[in-house]
């Protein structure tokens, strides 16, 4: 978590809380297997949508790196 915090003051992250949540809803999409067919797909649409937010932040970081020339 501390780590995480200081991403966010850095400005790597927005939201050290929200990467926490997404981390969480991965760890229940692998870990939990729910017997209810409707909680699952329940499960996969909130991982799908978690999936858009983490490739905002990937692309976040790829920018950032850019703009300090580590990556091209």
């Amino acid at each position: 978590i501390d780590q995480l915090n200081r991403m966010e003051q850095l400005g790597w992250l927005e939201s050290a809380e929200q990467w926490s949540e997404l981390r969480q809803i991965r760890n229940e999409f692998t870990h939990d297997y729910p017997d209810n067919a409707d909680e699952r797909f329940a499960r996969l649409q909130l991982a799908m949508a978690s999936g858009e937010h983490i490739l905002h932040i990937y692309e976040r970081f790829i920018a950032r790196l850019q703009e300090r020339g580590i990556v091209s």
